[in-house]
């Protein structure tokens, strides 16, 4: 059947192309305007998962909050200038990024309300001060006023004042020493000498008064010592953490979080240099997801250059030229557009795990087109056309080629069983795509392979420039080989103990036998951070993090309708042992958000004059300084009571205090000495500079207060937005204390949360879940694999009347199985599931043909001796090795089970041609060779990766296929001489291999 299809297209070549063609491109053109790609984790989990449910009602109630952390570390001053200039540049932002909130600071805290509340306080005093120098009173001048409020404030304190209760005083010391300042040019003239020896008082007694005030205000008293104070800056945190929520991006098909993600590392670029000498990192799911995107493809690009022109060279060397190679990569190329078109339609796009059928198409595609070619290449080298060439090998080795491909594409197509939606796509396109690469390959192949043979001007030899195959010509390729077939087809007893034996001690290495049960020491690997590169920079500040025990990118979640709820639940959580912290907000009380917004009404007021703080602090800053005319003072006047404020700071010997004693002093020392008109000037500009610096203190601390306001109300709506829903749900964030991103560690924390709240959410239990349903959907996926291959192989081997007789009876025999389950009705049965159903029927179909066709079904299980060998001593070699499954590699365990059933097909199809004592013959052990050695190299650039996910996945795929090698061209046929007097009579049918591969076949050692 195969060979008449290969006939019919070798007769109209050109008609098949242009319709392959047309088929290209309507599959292209659909795939480049419909085929999205999802790149969001949370896309390859079922809809229909209880625990997915759940997350997408918290992402509806609360928007989805993949939150970014922004780590900076380095000293206390430039690090808070950092993170101040950080959040506002995100702020800035908005379009980009929502919800930005400092972590080092808790600002609904009650030590923020406290020094907000001291603040205004302070604010208040000035403006009641203001008020009182701004009443008109011709007998008193507002420097004299000041100075007699600065009596009573030294006189009312006692010997023991707080720095707090001396601001008059201050104000007036300052304004004296400023007024002095501003005429330096009058009394200059007086007394020239006394300009130098007062600024070298200054500098040398006196200093910075500001700096003195504070630090006397900081340190409470002047005999505190500096240990305690060192202690204390020593305690404090060296770093500060941002998080941030980056907006998705509104372009369709592109990265989610693409765009915000460039725009976050150019802040974080700017502030390095804005900053130097500090670390600052960014992490998150966001941020991993897309560095990992990012070197992903950088490696697979390096890998794709490596194994492309690792694989031309290998078929160059392989069949002497380039011309059929490169038809076999042509057609492997077109299958893949097929495929894209075909995913398009069924589906509708790509996710980040079905983006592996690529690698899964070109390793199995091509080998299609290889088995075909060596067999052509025989045909031809026996003195056959093309056509008829081609038409041979069709015949040939067609029927295996399509058992092959439809048992590996059956076998992926099963994992559209399973209830995980990542591995069902990557399942249905795989299986599709390796149907279309088989069409494909009967399609294309043989018409281009006709139009090149019509440019030829020669007819002699082979396509390729008239050259031999290596294998024909090269016995330093061909003749090893073959002497080793022939080795194992004369002492088949020999080869099978001196290979089982190290084979089975292998695969023996990768189970344990522990509590009564039979455990694999291949464990799952589930951390992802275990599969990224070592030097991605968010995976160094998320170590960074986790050392410090500061924050985690993974905390679950969960929400309550009423606060006193959440407040029991953040209780609760908070005794657990892998709990660090509950952030929420349902603890912070109502009247500290009032008092921080603003929203409170000064007490001590009618309803009438009622103001909250917010008006107050608008009305200081609308308060312009009052126009004054200034009357001449009376320098003796002034100066009497200059001494008397000397006299009372005399009385007390804190640091304020004889600070202050030192400024009056020094004033009234140069005031005594200047003629009259320059006293009278001097207090002029006391005057003026008291009323000045006065209403700009009023104004600044208005407008610092107005914007810590305004400020607070952001931050406000930021916490509201990330802690309460629109329903008024009160939401808590729960922070593991130990690692989550382990197994070990993540089951803890998911198993005691689920004590407190069966319905706890968020990313980790999305990691707990999806990992489990992932590992069981490949599982499952294998069991329906390996079941429907076992069909397909009945199917291949077995008569039609076999199967019109056994399978009817073994769906009946299911049937009256599942008919009596449900019949008898008891809990302790066992529950017939779908697969213990088929795995039934799959029983009864095998043991139904064994009994009507022996040697038949006998010799057509054997295409399993290498998948599950082959998988043996892979599970063995990775126990041996210390290699773990990850969610990156399980994609290896389909990709060599397929690999591994096409071997085994192919041999027992080159079995069933053979006459005589079996030896395989030399065009399919070439074209095993040669197709493992594709995929070896294919899947071995990948061991070059940087990223640890795909290095061990290549590691893996090259492990398993050159398992399956050796048990398909050294175990599989020793057994099969064992088997020879069982062979099929019916296989007499087949077509007889040509005289010249005879000969080669039968090559004497």
């Amino acid at each position: 059947m195969i060979g008449r299809l290969v006939e019919a297209v070798c007769a109209r070549p050109v008609t098949m192309l242009l319709l392959s063609l047309l088929i290209t491109g309507i599959c292209g053109f659909t795939a480049a305007t419909g085929l999205k790609f999802k790149s969001d984790r949370s896309d390859l989990i079922s809809p229909k998962a209880d625990f997915h449910q759940r997350w997408m009602e918290y992402c509806k109630r609360f928007r989805e909050t993949n939150e970014l952390l922004i780590l900076v570390e380095g000293e206390e001053s430039p690090r808070l200038q950092t993170v101040d200039w950080i959040s506002r540049e995100l702020m800035a932002r908005n379009d980009r990024f929502q919800n930005v909130l400092v972590h080092s600071q808790d600002q609904f805290s009650a030590e923020t309300t406290q020094d907000f509340q001291e603040k205004f306080v302070e604010l208040q005093t000035q403006v009641q001060l203001a008020k009182l120098i701004a009443e008109p009173d011709s007998n008193n001048a507002p420097l004299l006023q000041l100075l007699g409020l600065t009596r009573h404030e030294l006189s009312a304190g006692g010997g023991e004042r707080a720095g707090q209760a001396l601001l008059v005083t201050d104000r007036i010391a300052r304004s004296l020493e400023r007024s002095l300042q501003s005429i330096d040019q009058s009394y200059d003239r007086y007394f020239p000498e006394k300009v130098t020896a007062d600024q070298e008082f200054w500098q040398r007694y006196v200093g910075d008064p500001h700096v003195v005030y504070r630090q006397e205000i900081a340190e409470g008293d002047q005999n505190q010592s500096a240990a305690p104070a060192q202690e204390e800056v020593a305690g404090q945190d060296e770093n500060s953490i941002i998080s941030v929520v980056p907006v998705a991006s509104a372009t369709a098909g592109s990265e989610k979080y693409g765009e915000s993600l460039e725009v976050l590392g150019e802040i974080v670029a700017a502030a390095r240099q804005r900053f130097p000498g500090l670390e600052i990192g960014v992490t998150g799911i966001p941020q991993l997801e897309h560095e990992e995107m990012v070197r992903s493809q950088d490696d697979m690009a390096l890998a794709t250059l490596l194994s492309s022109t690792g694989v031309i060279l290998l078929l160059i060397f392989g069949y002497r030229g380039l011309s059929l190679p490169t038809v076999c990569c042509l057609t492997v190329g077109v299958s893949l557009i097929w495929t894209l078109g075909a995913t398009t339609v069924l589906i509708g796009h790509l996710n980040i795990l079905s983006m592996a059928f690529v690698a899964i198409l070109v390793g199995l595609g091509i080998d299609f087109g290889i088995h075909l070619l060596s067999s052509f290449q025989d045909f031809r080298k026996a003195g056959d056309d093309v056509p008829e060439a081609l038409a041979r090998a069709g015949h040939t080795v067609g029927r295996g080629i399509v058992t092959a491909a439809f048992t590996t594409s059956v076998a992926f197509l099963c994992a559209g069983l399973t209830d995980f939606p990542g591995v069902a796509e990557l399942g249905i396109i795989a299986g599709v795509g390796v149907l279309l690469a088989v069409i494909a390959t009967f399609m294309i192949f043989p018409a281009m392979v006709v139009l090149m043979s019509r440019l030829r001007t020669s007819r002699t030899g082979l396509l390729s420039g008239g050259r031999q195959l290596p294998l024909s010509s090269g016995p330093a390729v061909e003749r090893p080989l073959m002497r080793l077939l022939q080795g194992t087809s004369q002492r088949p007893v020999r080869t099978l103990i001196f290979v089982l034996i190290p084979m089975l001690a292998l695969c023996q290495l990768a189970w344990t036998w522990e509590n009564g049960s039979v455990n694999c020491r291949v464990v799952y690997d589930s951390n992802l951070l275990n599969m990224q590169p070592r030097d991605l920079p968010a995976i160094e500040t998320q170590q960074a993090l986790t050392r410090g025990q500061t924050a985690n990118v993974l905390y679950a979640v969960s929400w309550y309708p009423t606060r006193e709820e959440a407040r029991h639940y953040a209780e609760q959580f908070r005794q657990l042992d892998s709990v660090g912290e509950v952030i929420e907000m349902a603890s912070h009380s109502p009247d500290d958000l009032d008092m921080l917004t603003g929203k409170v009404q000064l007490p001590g007021q009618s309803a009438d004059d009622a103001m909250t703080v917010l008006e107050a602090l608008d009305a200081a800053i609308a308060t312009g300084a009052p126009p004054l005319a200034v009357l001449p003072h009376n320098p003796a006047e002034v100066g009497a009571l200059l001494e008397q404020i000397l006299v009372a700071l005399n009385s007390s010997q804190t640091v304020l205090n004889t600070q202050l004693r030192l400024e009056v002093d020094h004033f009234l020392e140069i005031f005594a000495r200047q003629p009259f008109e320059v006293q009278i000037q001097i207090l002029a500009a006391a005057e003026r500079e008291v009323i000045r610096s006065l209403w700009s203190e009023i104004r600044w601390m208005a407008i610092e207060l107005r914007n810590a306001i305004e400020t607070q109300h952001a931050y406000l709506e930021n916490v509201t937005e990330r802690f309460r829903s629109s329903n008024g749900d009160w939401l808590l964030q729960i922070r593991p204390s130990i690692d989550v991103w382990n197994d070990a560690g993540l089951a803890q924390y998911v198993s005691e949360l689920r004590t407190v709240d069966a319905e706890v959410t968020g990313t980790p239990i999305q990691n707990f879940e999806a990992s489990r349903q992932l590992k069981q959907s490949y599982l499952n996926a294998a069991a329906y694999a390996a079941l429907a291959i076992v069909l397909i192989l009945m199917i291949d081997v077995s008569r039609s009347k076999t199967i019109a007789r056994v399978w009817p009876a073994a769906l009946l025999l299911t049937g009256l199985l599942l008919m009596a389950r449900q019949l008898a009705g008891s809990e302790s049965a066992p529950e017939l599931t779908p697969l213990r159903l088929l795995l039934a029927f799959v029983g009864a179909v095998v043991g139904g043909s064994l009994l009507v066709e022996r040697k038949e079904c006998v010799v057509g299980l054997m295409a399993l001796v290498p998948p599950t060998l082959g998988t043996g001593m892979l599970l063995g070699t990775m126990a041996l090795t210390g290699i773990d499954f990850t969610p990156a590699n399980l994609i290896a365990l389909p990709l060599v089970l397929g690999i591994g059933i096409d071997d085994g097909i192919h041999v027992i199809h080159d079995f069933r041609r053979s006459r005589g004592r079996y030896v395989m013959s030399g065009n399919t052990c070439r074209a095993l060779v040669l197709t493992s050695m594709t995929s070896i190299v294919g899947f071995g650039s990948l061991a070059f990766a940087a990223h640890r996910g795909l290095a061990g996945l290549g590691r893996v795929v090259v492990t398993g296929i050159a398992s399956c090698l050796i048990v398909s061209i050294v175990v599989l046929p020793a057994a099969l001489v064992l088997l020879a007097h069982i062979r099929p009579r019916k296989d007499a049918a087949f077509a007889p291999l040509p005289a010249a591969a005879e000969d080669e076949s039968q090559l004497a050692a």
